[in-house]
């Protein structure tokens, strides 16, 4: 179903040149990137809901999942699955998330197709806290115990 427009009323519309995640894969825009392959990259959410949430999205630009082909839509999940396991050996979650945002009234904010990997603790268990902010430091911290997990992850 390629085209769908983006749903929701009064909803902006997003384009590779304005998209947040295409500047970050154009590296014109600062981020923590954890993991890369030709068709995707990772990276951590600028305004997380625990520490190593991260992002995982194809570098081609579509706004929702309708957007995508099917086994397009089955490799991102794919390789969502492979960095889950290097984000939750990286900050030593118990548990994690995958949240998958499509339109304005499924609270999608970026129009760019991704998928939010949140790693869970024991202690958050039955809470979906508020977003939370981490220093520089701590956030490169993070980036580098999951970028030296994915290999690991890969098995």
């Amino acid at each position: 179903m390629a085209g769908v427009r983006r749903m929701g009323t009064g909803a902006q519309r997003s384009s590779e040149e304005s998209c947040i995640f295409c500047k970050i894969r154009d590296r014109a825009a600062p981020s923590y990137i954890v993991y890369e392959d030709e068709k995707h990259i990772a990276f951590l959410d600028a305004f997380p809901f625990s520490n190593g949430h991260t992002l995982v999205c194809p570098k081609r630009h579509g706004e929702t999942i309708w957007d995508m082909e099917e086994t397009d839509i089955a490799e991102l999940f794919q390789v969502a699955s492979r960095v889950s396991k290097a984000v939750v050996a990286a900050v030593g979650a118990d548990g994690f998330r995958f949240v998958q945002n499509n339109g304005e009234a499924a609270n999608q904010v970026v129009a760019h197709v991704h998928v939010h990997v949140i790693p869970v603790k024991m202690a958050d268990r039955g809470t979906f806290g508020g977003r939370r902010s981490f220093t520089p430091q701590e956030m490169d911290h993070t980036a580098r115990g999951i970028r030296a997990n994915i290999p690991a992850a890969t098995n």
